[in-house]
């Protein structure tokens, strides 16, 4: 039993780890991000995210892997009741704007990631590894919807739909209006399968 509760406790403190993490990467930047702001955030000492964690890139890493977590479970939510092609891909854009996901904070926490992945192997990997779960999701679902030659390009339009809004929300100071996106986005794929 005292065995469990220590693994809750640690469980616990895990995840205030990386709520700070998110929270000092928004207020802070990625670039100058330092294990005494994650520290500051969270209300521990240093010490604490080197023994959680062994580090600040691990602490990183493990805060990449909580994000990728929410947007599977959007991802699931959303595919959940989707029974045709069209569903399929509505619903796959659709997680990307899913109101337990995208928030200001994530939106630039995760577009700073994809800029420092190309230099950090352990989040690049996590990187390669979503861009293709989201593609080989869109794939999938567009298929049968549109013709094999243009397979391709539609699938790179969708995608970079959502990583351009994404960016504009990160650049943004306003909080995303997710009824709006979701149903710009709703027009778009639309579109882009017609």
């Amino acid at each position: 039993m005292e065995r469990r509760k220590g693994m809750k406790i640690s469980s616990l403190r895990r995840m205030e780890l990386i709520q700070a993490s998110l929270t000092a990467i928004y207020e802070n930047g990625f670039a100058d991000l330092t294990v005494a702001q994650i520290a500051e955030d969270a209300q521990v000492s240093t010490g604490n995210i080197h023994y959680y964690f062994g580090g600040k890139e691990a602490l990183l890493e493990a805060t990449m892997r909580h994000l990728l977590e929410l947007l599977n479970v959007a991802h699931r939510r959303h595919l959940s009741g989707a029974n045709t092609g069209k569903d399929r891909l509505h619903a796959v854009v659709q997680a990307n704007f899913d109101a337990d996901f995208l928030t200001m904070e994530t939106c630039r926490v995760w577009t700073q990631f994809w800029a420092f992945a190309p230099y950090r192997p352990k989040l690049a990997r996590l990187h390669n590894i979503n861009r293709a779960r989201v593609r080989s999701n869109i794939v999938f679902a567009i298929r049968d919807l549109v013709s094999a030659q243009d397979l391709k390009l539609k699938t790179n339009a969708i995608q970079g739909y959502m990583d351009g809004v994404w960016v504009q929300i990160a650049q943004s100071q306003e909080e995303p209006d997710l009824r709006s996106l979701q149903s710009e986005a709703r027009r778009f794929v639309e579109q882009t399968i017609s």
